[in-house]
């Protein structure tokens, strides 16, 4: 049951243009893919004949489900060059055919949300918990003074009690919930948030480990002598040989498009690529365990930095080198290491397409698996990432910093219905309970779980409604940022924050204003005091510790008529004047009237 690989319609074509067509009785199939009736996709070239219904199948009545969960580094959310998941606002230089592909046949997500940056997101996505929940107490990476020694407040510890950023041993992961379910559960890559790799096996629920460590980033991208080095654990050193001739004609040719034979070939007896040798990873993993449940997390390393010429893999920098600059932002070494995350992206997909599942006789892995994509915080745009009229970066509360592509995608319709954009606003604590559910086991009893099943919305397009919090009691200033104690709720429409230091609120109307522009606070104060109030509470609900008055700053004083948050509790004032004193939390302030 061989289907035509993933990433062939994709090689060396030209960029596309995408045509919707208004229809309720016809679809449009377009090379191998069936697509909705509502898109005609132009300009793939001649069009090949059109599946048949099994091609596309809704499959009931399957074994559980795989899972392969596909987490991007520092993928902003408008770096894609498909528009299914940032509204449109792509760029036009990086090329993202397969990931494009992976949203047109699934469901894309336009209001996903993760974590100012790696270890906090990391931490949610294995947990399902926010930062202020003891089993996981990680809100940024190192610490929460990255502000130096003249900022005014001081953030409280996180992680360890020795101030490590790891996950406590207490925890419990999605994939212990998953293991004692049945399933086998890989890792493959970038792991962060824990303190070593032996760890992420003993502690954390996967029965394999393949080069996760609690480094952040990779010194280097490249194998040498055979060998990761630099934060990537030795396990991954098993798939670090050099290319080989046989490799590259099975793993790069059919993925690539606008590189020459001759390219490509020039690889042949050079040191292999982080990205392809996690892929390599991935995939050995799920053949080796394709006669059970499986899941497994494909964590890549791109494209976090280093980012230059020395990180990309030499024939698609060439290709980028070549390319003329866009409108968008144009760095060929970044937009070399998004396309061989691209290639990764289509090498699993069409693994799973064409590989026949022993579980479920008649039918490709595809049928019975679920790949989700997304990204682990906004792109760092000094760096070269593009989040589109968004405003701020990685490491900022500000939509840039925060919101990241999401898409799912199976090959059975029945897991996830194709050709669907879902507006709802989601975040990583979703993650845990949606494998929970998609893999039919119950989550353990006793942990307040702070996110939401996606199942309906990823089957049925369903909307999701629920409040969505970040909550940053520290610092993280300098490279381009400027990130201080801030707390948010996303509620509908409405994303409210609220700053520490200057006791202020900004309310955007992001549906409308995507970039942070216009600051409502003083036009609707209904507004304000309503989803301060839900923010108030949920800090309180949380036992969220809040950054502390600087032992050298002079004692804060001011007369509040409202609401506070601190130390645990929300308190009713009426006129009182409140003194804090050094050392004591900053609290948060909600007027009676606001503005």
């Amino acid at each position: 049951m061989r289907r035509t690989p993933f990433g062939d319609m994709t090689r060396n074509r030209q960029p596309f243009e995408v045509i919707l067509v208004i229809s309720t009785r016809t679809s449009a199939a377009v090379g191998s893919f069936v697509l909705p009736a509502t898109l005609v996709v132009a300009g793939l070239g001649a069009p090949r004949p059109a599946h048949s219904a099994a091609a596309d199948p809704v499959v009931s009545n399957t074994p559980r489900p795989n899972i392969v969960f596909v987490l991007g580094d520092d993928v902003g959310w408008s770096d894609l060059s498909g528009r299914r998941t940032n509204l449109g606002n792509r760029s036009d230089f990086n090329e993202t055919r397969n990931i494009n592909r992976m949203a047109k046949q699934g469901v894309a997500f336009t209001n996903a949300y993760a974590c100012v940056n790696c270890a906090p997101s990391r931490a949610a996505l294995m947990t399902g918990l926010y930062a202020p929940r003891p089993t996981n107490n990680i809100y940024l990476v190192g610490h929460l003074n990255r502000g130096g020694d003249d900022t005014r407040l001081v953030g409280p510890p996180q992680g360890l009690p020795d101030g490590d950023a790891a996950l406590p041993a207490q925890a419990v992961t999605v994939a212990e919930t998953l293991r004692s379910g049945g399933y086998a559960t890989g890792y493959a890559g970038k792991f962060h948030v824990t303190r070593s790799g032996s760890d992420v096996t003993a502690l954390h629920g996967f029965d394999e480990n393949i080069g996760g460590t609690g480094a952040a980033a990779p010194k280097r991208y490249h194998a040498a002598n055979g060998t990761f080095a630099g934060g990537i654990g030795p396990e991954l050193d098993a798939f670090a040989s050099d290319y080989t001739q046989a490799y590259v004609d099975r793993n790069i040719k059919p993925y690539t498009h606008g590189v020459p034979d001759t390219s490509v070939d020039a690889l042949v007896g050079t040191d292999k690529h982080v990205t392809d040798a996690v892929t390599d990873a991935t995939i050995d993993f799920i053949d080796r365990h394709d006669d059970r449940p499986f899941l497994t997390f494909m964590s890549e390393y791109a494209v976090h930095s280093p980012i230059n010429n020395d990180q990309a893999r030499r024939d698609l920098l060439a290709k980028y080198r070549a390319k003329p600059p866009g409108a968008t932002p144009s760095k060929p070494s970044y937009a070399a290491l998004l396309e061989g995350l691209d290639q990764s992206v289509a090498r699993v997909v069409d693994h799973l397409e064409t590989t026949p599942d022993p579980r479920n006789p008649g039918h490709p892995l595809a049928d019975n698996t679920v790949v989700v994509f997304t990204s682990d915080n906004g792109g760092r745009t000094t760096l070269g990432a593009f989040n589109g009229p968004l405003k701020g970066q990685k490491g900022e509360l500000d939509e840039g910093g925060v919101r990241v592509p999401f898409i799912a995608w199976s090959g059975n319709r029945a897991l996830v219905d194709r050709g669907r954009i879902n507006q709802s606003p989601i975040n990583g604590t979703d993650v845990y309970p949606t494998l929970a559910a998609l893999g039919r086991t119950s989550l353990p009893a006793g942990i307040p779980f702070d996110g939401t099943s996606l199942k309906p919305a990823l089957a049925h397009n369903a909307t999701v409604k629920r409040p969505r919090y970040q909550h940053l009691p520290g610092y993280l200033i300098g490279g381009g940022r400027d990130q201080r104690p801030q707390s948010t709720i996303r509620a509908g429409r409405w994303k409210l924050l609220y700053s520490y230091e200057t006791r202020t609120w900004r309310l955007y109307d992001v549906s409308r204003d995507i970039g942070e522009r216009r600051n409502l606070a003083s036009r609707r104060p209904g507004v304000v005091t309503r989803l301060g109030t839900k923010l108030l509470r949920w800090l309180a609900n949380m036992n969220a510790p809040l950054a502390t008055l600087r032992d050298d700053e002079v004692p804060m004083t001011f007369t509040v008529t409202g609401d506070t948050y601190a130390d645990g509790q929300v308190t009713r004032h009426r006129g009182d004047e409140l003194v804090i004193e050094p050392g004591a939390e900053v609290p948060m302030v909600l007027e009676t009237t606001t503005g």
